[in-house]
Formats: C-alpha cells, structure tokens, sequence
C-alpha cells in the first residue's frame, strides 16, 4: 500500500517536516531525500521506538496515531502525548546521527504508516550533498541543544526543591 499515491506526495510532506525546514524550497534535495526513505506499517500496539533502546531510525508519520510515554525514576510508564498523521510529527532524528538511546516510547495506537529514514541512508545523503545536509544538521544540533536547555533548567529547579526540603 502506497498511503504518498493516496495523500500529499512525498515532498509535501517532507517540505513540511520541521527538521527539513532548511532545504525545503530545494526540490531537488527533498526528491534525493525521499529517494532515500521507505514506507513502513505498523500495527496498533507495537513499540516504534522504546525508552533507553539505542535507535539509526527517523520516522515521520504519514497515517495513524501514536502515544509517547516517558518512564519515572521509578519504572512507572505515563502517556506525555497523542500525535496524528494530520501535521505529519516527525520522531527520532537523533538517531540519524548516532545510535543514541533514545528518549521516549512511541506506542502505535492504531495501524500507522511512516516513511522512514535510517541513519546509512541518511550518511550516503549527506556524503552526497554536504550543502544540503548541514541544514539538516544544524536543526538537529539546535533540537538536540534546547533539550540540553530544559534539561539545565529541570535541573535547577529540582536541586532547589530538593535545598528547600533540606532546610525547611
């Protein structure tokens, strides 16, 4: 099943994927990229990308619906978000750099399609065309710094929750 035919063509939909933001309006790059990329189906249930697991992966989801779940300190699994096909969310793209733990779960909630990208092809890309990979690049590296950013941040705040309980 081919859900592109059936949809917005493949560079529709990759012109709009935030991390490709910078080659967008470079047709022929976007066409390169998606020469590179496969669909992929999946079934309600299964685990796309699992917590902690080491992933070469990048998906952006073409059909369905899917939850991410981060786990506590404790184990204990919660839902953070429900996303669907409708804004075509793209998930793992530090995996196209390195195989990287990665950050959360991503549950399918009902049959989903995805095209997908891993990091090989990703690497052929880029030894292809440095001048369009270096967009790319820099919105990982600039995805990659905000986390690092937040993470600062919650840092912060729990060190002085954890000062006030001490003290008070």
């Amino acid at each position: 099943m081919n859900i592109l035919n059936a949809q917005a063509s493949a560079l529709e939909i990759l012109s709009q994927v935030p991390l490709f933001s910078g080659i967008k309006d470079n047709t022929e790059a976007l066409q390169f990229l998606a020469t590179l990329m496969r669909q992929k189906k999946f079934a309600k249930g299964h685990l796309l990308l699992e917590e902690g697991q080491l992933g070469d992966e990048f998906f952006i989801l073409l059909k369905g619906k899917v939850s991410v779940l981060k786990r506590t300190p404790d184990g204990d699994s919660y839902k953070v978000v429900i996303l669907t096909h409708e804004t075509h969310p793209a998930l793992g793209e530090g995996g196209l750099i390195e195989a990287e733990p990665r950050s959360a779960t991503i549950q399918v909630e009902e049959e989903s399609v995805f095209l997908v990208l891993d990091r090989e092809s990703f690497s052929k890309f880029s030894q292809n065309h440095p001048e369009w990979a270096v967009p790319v690049l820099k919105k990982i590296a600039a995805s990659l710094m905000s986390r690092l950013r937040q993470t600062s941040q919650d840092l912060m705040l729990l060190h002085k929750a954890l000062m006030n309980e001490v003290r008070g």
